[in-house]
């Protein structure tokens, strides 16, 4: 279950409300072995117009393996396990959720603050990284302004930022120059 979660929260940029609030019914599996879920309400959506959230191949056998061996079928999605591993009726909340990324990530050794958003952050940032637009991350994270993964991506989006392309063409003029210049130790120094 805890895999599963961590999937869609990553892939689907996710808040940890959202997570909580989806049903079965919200998954769609493709073909090409990617999901597609609806996300009915959120922080941005209070209206429930919805939105589609994509998950990749990894996050999608993810949720296929939670839903199978937890054999669910209707809503919920993602509900509490006993310790004897009897899977409940209701459904998880937020909290639930939350604490589940942070036990995770202790697990895995991750140190220093983890709250239930850093999934959402860090796919953000993996987008930038990547060369994804700020308008394309908005969009897929459902921010309503770009304000906020524009704070997440400051970093990411920097080291390629004008400066930074402004720097590597220098360097690259320097490494050129370098090709046409011969080596002291070849250098014709004056005849007698």
């Amino acid at each position: 279950r805890d895999a599963a979660i961590l999937g869609v929260a990553a892939d689907g940029l996710m808040r940890v409300s959202e997570v909580s609030g989806l049903n079965a019914d919200d998954v769609s599996f493709l073909p090409n072995g990617t999901a597609e879920i609806l996300v009915r309400h959120s922080k941005t959506d209070q209206q429930g117009r919805g939105a589609v959230a994509h998950l990749g191949a990894v996050a999608t056998e993810r949720l296929r393996s939670w839903m199978v061996e937890a054999d669910i079928h209707r809503s919920p999605l993602f509900r509490p396990v006993d310790r004897w591993g009897r899977v409940s009726d209701r459904g998880l909340g937020p909290d639930s959720v939350r604490a589940a990324i942070k036990r995770r990530a202790a697990a895995a050794g991750i140190e220093g603050r983890v709250s239930g958003h850093s999934l959402r952050i860090g796919m953000a940032q993996k987008l930038a990284e990547e060369g994804t637009s700020l308008v394309e991350t908005q969009k897929e994270g459902r921010w309503k302004s770009s304000d906020m993964p524009a704070y997440y991506v400051r970093a990411q989006v920097g080291s390629r930022g004008a400066v930074a392309r402004h720097r590597a063409a220098e360097q690259k003029a320097k490494e050129e120059a370098k090709k046409y210049v011969a080596p002291p130790e070849t250098a014709v120094v004056g005849f007698g």
